[in-house]
């Protein structure tokens, strides 16, 4: 399973600036890419832009040989889930019914939705309304939605916004392991993430984005260097007992 991007640009407003432009990338199965970069540079609309929620202006996402926005809608949800930066149900909704709609427009898998509760930690609160929770178990419950969605297809895309800017330490490590697994069963895996430390060891490959482009692509351990990263975010980066860190110096 690859997911690239062809040349692909974006605007809210035409005509206006484009908040993606003229980006050009490859996600490949078995591995984890996260996408990086400052605040409002168009890392969340790339990501929507992958998922098919939003139609590219310019270019095309391929998923293997296939035009994406030409994919029926049952094909593409069979083979892509897409996990937002903020979970919203606007119904009282349960956490299990939450995690039901990841099977919408597939056949019902009740074990597909058990394992993905198992999986996310969130078995023993399931029946409860899913906006009683807090926001670290909503972004639970919206992976587990994805998982269930994406069951048994190890063909599939998961496309994630940030899925652990809410969580506990140990939650971001767990949610970490579930991720990894995705990966290594033959996903391919796409986060958002805006702490770098974890960016570096949890990715295989990252894209730096910058004003709308993706200004370098490669090996976490390559790109994610102090060197590189301090001509994006503007500010001093070390490494601290091998963790990467922004420097006060």
């Amino acid at each position: 399973m690859t997911l690239r991007l062809e040349h692909i640009s974006f605007a809210f407003e035409h005509p206006g600036k484009r908040v993606v432009d003229d980006v050009s990338a490859e996600a490949q199965r078995d591995r984890i890419t996260a996408i990086i970069g400052p605040n409002a540079v168009g890392k969340s609309t790339l990501l929507r832009l992958m998922s098919g929620v939003l139609a590219p202006d310019e270019g095309t996402v391929m998923l293997d040989d296939s035009d994406l926005g030409q994919l029926p809608a049952r094909v593409r949800a069979a083979r892509l889930a897409y996990v937002p930066q903020r979970p919203r149900v606007d119904a009282p909704f349960t956490i299990r019914e939450v995690v039901e709609l990841g099977r919408y427009a597939l056949p019902h898998s009740a074990r597909a939705v058990d394992e993905a509760l198992e999986q996310c930690e969130l078995s023993d609160v399931a029946h409860r309304v899913f906006n009683t929770l807090s926001v670290g178990q909503q972004q639970r419950a919206a992976l587990a939605r994805a998982l269930a969605q994406v069951h048994a297809r190890r063909d599939a895309v998961i496309l994630l916004d940030e899925p652990t800017s809410a969580l506990d330490p140990r939650h971001v490590q767990q949610t970490a392991q579930v991720l990894r697994e995705c990966a290594t069963t033959g996903r391919a895996v796409i986060v958002i993430l805006h702490d770098l430390a974890l960016a570096r060891s949890l990715s295989d490959d990252t894209w730096i984005m910058h004003k709308g482009n993706v200004i370098a692509s490669g090996p976490a351990t390559q790109v994610c260097e102090p060197a590189v990263l301090e001509r994006v975010y503007g500010v001093r980066f070390e490494f601290a007992d091998n963790v990467l860190q922004a420097s006060r110096a």
